[in-house]
């Protein structure tokens, strides 16, 4: 599935935009100008907008420690955000969230968590609202490769496969769980595997490419809806 120019050209400068804000936390951090830690997007701009454009404004995600691409891509405030992470009260979270807990529920952000997997159940909670709603929405969780080792992954995919719930679950493999590697923690090759044993379709593409993003995940709307 090919976006059109408009969108492409969105999808080009949302990745940049990604990228230029992470480099301002990272020199503003540094600085000791924002309190607590962070954990940055870099390097992993594609995955985000290429699925978030696959989505509509009243979809919803769920996101990571590692989130600000994701609220971003969404269509995230970039003030608001960046208020948020100075612990300003003009934040998404009026300065309690900080960079971890970024919530927007009015643009389909259902929040971000600092517990590696979390979004995984609750996403499936999500889809729960939509099924009973009726409504032609989707939600779509993102996790990192650790996440795919907690009980959240196993119990949230489960339920989500069991009650048949509009939920896609976008793994982002960038092969450490923060500081383990994962050949150390993790005994497949290939993650995505583990979604045969729930009876959901899957697939493997490159997240550095945008295009290869937007178009499986619009394949896996498609279906969700």
């Amino acid at each position: 599935m090919e976006p059109d120019k408009q969108k492409l050209l969105l999808m080009y400068r949302n990745m940049l935009r990604i990228r230029r804000f992470e480099e301002k936390l990272a020199e503003e951090s540094a600085q000791g100008n924002i309190p607590g830690l962070l954990h940055l997007y870099v390097g992993e701009e594609a995955v985000a907008v290429g699925a978030c454009s696959a989505l509509r404004k009243e979809d919803y995600i769920t996101s990571t420690h590692r989130g600000h691409g994701h609220c971003i891509a969404k269509g995230g405030d970039l003030r608001k955000m960046m208020a948020e992470l100075f612990a300003k009260e003009t934040g998404y979270c009026k300065g309690r969230g900080g960079s971890m807990h970024i919530a927007a529920p009015e643009i389909g952000i259902v929040g971000c968590s600092a517990i590696a997997g979390a979004g995984i159940p609750i996403a499936a909670g999500v889809g729960l609202s939509i099924q009973m709603r009726k409504t032609d929405q989707v939600c779509l969780s993102f996790f990192g490769d650790g996440a795919s080792n907690t009980g959240a992954f196993h119990e949230g995919m489960n339920m989500a496969a069991l009650w048949q719930l509009p939920v896609i679950y976008v793994l982002e493999n960038n092969r450490y769980a923060i500081s383990v590697p994962a050949a150390r923690s993790t005994k497949l090759a290939n993650i995505a595997d583990r979604a045969t044993a729930y009876g959901m379709a899957s697939t493997v593409i490159d997240g550095m490419d945008v295009l290869s993003v937007y178009d499986a995940v619009s394949k896996a709307v498609e279906r969700a809806r």
